[in-house]
C-alpha cells in the first residue's frame, strides 16, 4: 500500500496546477475513491480519494474510517469501488492482468483517463 501512496504523492507533486483546496477539501472536476478492503486484512484497509481538475491538477488523500469522501472534496462527479490493493497498483502501473474497474462505461472511462494522467506524470 505504501507503493500506491508513493505513486499518488509523486503524481500530485508533479501536476500543474495544484488542485485548489478550501477548509481541507479539494475543489475538483472529478473524484475517485478506492477502498482497499478486499483483502484478508480489511480492518486496516485505506480509503484513498484521488481527485483531478480539468486544468491538469491531481491530488489525493486518505479518508479516515467512518468519514464520507464528500467531506474531502467538492465536485459534481464522484465514483469509486471496494478493491484489492493490488488492483489499484495494477491500475497505476497499467498492467495487463488487471480486472478493475468494473463500473458502468462512463465511470470506467473517467477512471481509466485518471489512471493515464497519473501514469503520464510518473513518466515525466
Amino acid at each position: 500500500m505504501a507503493v500506491v501512496e508513493q505513486i499518488l504523492t509523486m503524481a500530485a507533486a508533479r501536476s500543474e496546477p495544484q488542485v485548489p483546496t478550501l477548509n481541507g477539501a479539494f475543489y475538483a472536476d472529478r473524484a475517485v475513491w478506492l477502498c482497499a478492503c478486499v483483502t484478508d486484512f480489511d480492518a486496516d484497509a485505506p480509503k484513498w480519494l484521488i481527485v483531478e481538475t480539468d486544468a491538469g491538477g491531481v491530488g489525493w488523500c486518505r479518508v479516515p474510517d467512518g468519514t464520507g469522501v464528500r467531506a474531502f472534496v467538492v465536485t459534481h462527479f464522484v465514483t469509486g469501488d471496494h478493491v484489492h490493493p493490488g488492483e489499484v497498483l495494477h491500475w497505476l502501473q497499467d498492467r495487463d492482468d488487471r480486472t478493475w474497474p468494473r463500473q458502468d462505461t462512463s465511470d470506467r472511462e473517467v477512471i481509466e483517463a485518471m489512471g493515464r494522467k497519473i501514469r503520464d506524470l510518473q513518466a515525466d
